[in-house]
């Protein structure tokens, strides 16, 4: 098995779209205004839902998280510096954490107070295709 879908919740969705757009480069699959932004990535999806209205009862289970949560994306270990920059050139603190001889990760958060990491698969001993060039 591997993980097919990953949820965060955010309290603005226009604020999101724009983060996970312009600073990640993520490319939008779909968006229900007011409801949820989802992302397509390589084998996977970010789903991003604001809780006010995907708490509602509807078709599918309601997903009535909060803002807070934790998701990581791959990255080449290579774009490490470049990925750092990028980020703090977006205004973004960025704490780097090395994991010995199994690369490093970068932590931040997301205009919603998620945190997001981007770090290398062999952090956890896989390799994995579909990291963020």
């Amino acid at each position: 098995m591997r993980i097919l879908e990953t949820c965060l919740y955010v309290d603005d969705l226009d604020r999101a779209e724009q983060f996970y757009t312009q600073v990640l480069g993520l490319t939008l699959h779909s968006r229900v205004p007011g409801r949820h932004l989802f992302y397509r990535l390589d084998g996977s999806m970010l789903l991003i839902f604001d809780p006010r209205a995907s708490a509602q009862p509807g078709d599918v289970p309601p997903h009535a998280g909060r803002p807070g949560g934790h998701a990581c994306l791959t990255l080449d270990p290579a774009q490490t510096d470049a990925w750092e920059a990028r980020l703090r050139a977006a205004g973004l603190t960025v704490t780097r954490y090395a994991w010995g001889d199994r690369g490093e990760s970068l932590y931040f958060h997301d205009p919603a107070g998620n945190v997001l990491e981007l770090a290398p698969p062999r952090i956890w001993g896989l390799t994995a295709p579909g990291v963020l060039p």
